[in-house]
C-alpha cells in the first residue's frame, strides 16, 4: 500500500513539474494555462504539499536537492512578477527600494511620489528605532533617492530575527503565524493594512490621490 501511495505521489509531482516547466517555457502557454484555472492549479500544488511529506524523506540527498533546484526555478518566475509589479509603482527617475530578506514593502505611489511603508515578519525586528519613521519615500523632493536610515543607497531596513519587536510601531510587524508571503495571498488582509498605511499617510499630512499599491516580500 505505501509502495503504492510512493509512485502516485511521485507521478503527481513529475505531471505537475512537466506542466509548469510546460507553462513557463513551453511555446503554446495560452493553450496550457486556458487549461487549467488558477484555483485548480493552486489545489494541485496542496496536493503535491502532502506528496512531497510522503515521498521526499525516501529520496536521497541528491534527488531531494534536485527537486530544491526545480522549485527554485519555479520560485524565480514568481520573483520576476513582483520585480515587475514594483517597476509599475515607481516614479520615473526613482529607482527600486531592496525588500528586506524577512519582511516585506507596503507601497503607495501618487502622481509624482512613492511612499513605501517596510514591515517585519513577527520575530523580526528593525536595527534603528523608527516608531515614528513610518515610511520612506522617493520624489522631485527627495531629488529622487529613497530617503533611509542608512548612509544613501536603496536599503530602507533590514529585519533581524528578534524575540522582541519593540523599534517600529505597532502597524510595522506582520501578524504572527502571517509573514509577508501568506499575508500577500490573502486579499483581504492586504486590503486591511494598505487602508491603515493611507490613513496613516493621512495623518502625516498626505492626502495626494493614489494611483497604485503593492506589497512587495523578502
Amino acid at each position: 500500500m505505501k509502495a503504492t501511495t510512493t509512485n502516485r505521489a511521485w507521478k503527481q509531482l513529475c505531471l505537475l513539474f512537466a506542466f509548469l516547466s510546460y507553462g513557463a517555457y513551453g511555446q503554446n502557454t495560452s493553450s496550457c494555462f486556458s487549461e487549467l484555472s488558477f484555483k485548480e492549479l493552486n489545489q494541485k500544488l496542496q496536493e503535491i504539499k502532502k506528496c512531497l511529506e510522503v515521498v521526499s524523506c525516501q529520496w536521497t540527498p541528491y534527488q531531494n536537492a534536485e527537486i530544491f533546484n526545480r522549485l527554485s526555478t519555479l520560485s524565480d518566475i514568481i520573483q520576476k512578477q513582483q520585480s515587475a509589479e514594483l517597476l509599475s509603482l515607481l516614479p520615473e527617475n526613482c529607482s527600486a527600494p531592496a525588500v528586506p530578506k524577512d519582511g516585506g514593502l507596503l507601497c503607495v505611489s501618487t502622481k509624482n511620489k512613492i511612499y513605501c511603508k517596510p514591515v517585519c515578519n513577527a520575530g523580526y525586528d528593525f536595527n534603528f528605532i523608527r516608531r515614528s519613521r513610518l515610511y520612506e519615500e522617493c520624489s522631485f523632493a527627495t531629488q529622487h533617492k529613497w530617503t533611509t536610515q542608512f548612509i544613501g543607497g536603496n536599503r530602507l531596513v533590514d529585519c533581524s530575527e528578534s524575540h522582541i519587536s519593540v523599534a517600529g510601531a505597532p502597524s510595522a510587524y506582520f501578524h504572527e503565524g502571517k509573514d509577508c508571503h501568506k499575508t500577500k495571498s490573502n486579499e483581504p488582509l492586504v486590503a486591511n493594512i494598505t487602508n491603515i498605511f493611507k490613513s496613516e499617510l493621512v495623518k502625516a499630512g498626505i492626502t495626494q490621490f493614489i494611483k497604485s499599491s503593492g506589497l512587495l516580500c523578502g
